[in-house]
Formats: structure tokens, sequence, C-alpha cells
């Protein structure tokens, strides 16, 4: 069965919670060996006080080198692994159709076993938001096998039209938690 092309935004800069977590590791990888020279330039300016210096570090070391870390691994753990509650509150409610899915050998661990944790699951959605054209984007969560054709519920940045997340109940009060893992179907 061959799926109508959806046509793609030309110029946009918006990226997926894959690829903004690639690159907070990347940042983190390169800034693992570059903070040491970064530092060490920042100690050869002499024409600043030391306390200013010091500070400069404190700030490369804080924040250009820590910093992706602490991001990425809040998008794998919190994003990733639960959906992004926070999306839920602060997005825009729409529905999505599951174009493709496949399973990646990526887990995520909080606590458990590797063979216990869940496996990320690697999305193809149909995106549909009220006052934009249907377009598609990828989602990476740790929700086992929607089924290809499914309709569910979605939340999109209003700033980032690639950020999006499945709404698995984790930002509803007294619905089922995450460890639930039951998706919400879309409304007909």
């Amino acid at each position: 069965m061959q799926r109508a092309r959806v046509p793609q935004e030309e110029g946009t800069d918006a990226m997926t919670v894959g690829k903004i977590s690639a690159w907070c590791w990347t940042v983190f990888v390169v800034m693992s060996v570059g903070f040491i020279f970064a530092c060490f330039g920042i100690s050869t300016i002499t024409a600043l006080p030391v306390a200013i210096r010091a500070v400069l570090m404190g700030l490369v070391i804080g924040v250009v080198w820590w910093g992706p870390f602490v991001y990425a691994m809040y998008l794998s753990m919190a994003v990733m692994r639960n959906g992004d509650r926070r999306l839920l509150k602060r997005g825009i409610a729409g529905t999505a159709k599951v174009l493709t899915a496949k399973a990646t050998n990526t887990v995520i661990q909080n606590g458990e076993f590797a063979w216990q944790a869940p496996r990320v699951w690697k999305y193809r959605l149909l995106i549909t938001v009220p006052g934009r054209a249907p377009y598609e984007t990828d989602c990476s969560i740790c929700v086992a096998d929607l089924p290809t054709g499914q309709d569910v519920r979605v939340a999109v940045s209003p700033h980032n039209h690639k950020r999006v997340t499945i709404d698995v109940g984790q930002g509803a009060k007294g619905q089922p938690g995450p460890a639930d893992r039951r998706v919400f179907p879309a409304a007909r």
C-alpha cells in the first residue's frame, strides 16, 4: 500500500526530540575534551581579574559542558521514557495517525535491569492540529507497538512543531500513569 506524501515545510529550523538529544550528547562529548582548552584559554586572558576568569571558567564548565548533559538526560528520562508532561499541559492539542512504527535498540533504564526496561519506539506520525496543514514528524517514546493507522492524541510544541508527544495519560489526574502505557485514541 502506497501512502501519499504530505508536503514538508521549506526552511523550517524545527527539530525532533531525538535530534535535539543527539545535539546535546554531541556538544557534551566535544566539550568533554574542549573544556580543558577553553578553560586554559580563559585563564591566559590576563586583562581580566582572576575572579572574572574563574566565573567564566565556571560558566564554560557548568553551562556549555554540563548543561547539554543535563538537558539530554531530561529528554531521555522524562520525555522519551514517559512522554512530555510539560508539553501536554502547555502544548497544542491535536491528533496523529501512526504511519510507521519501529522498535529501536534503545532502552531507557530507571532502576530496573536492562531486560526489564522499556524499549524506545520511533513512530512516524501524520499530525493534525488546529490552524495548520497536516504534516509528518517523528516521535520517539517508550510506548510499545502502536499499530500503523491508529489515531492517537498528541500535544505539539507551539514554538517547535516537530516536537510532539503522544498522550498516554501521563498528564491527566485520575488517568492511568506511565506504567500503564495505555494510549488514548483520538476522538472520531
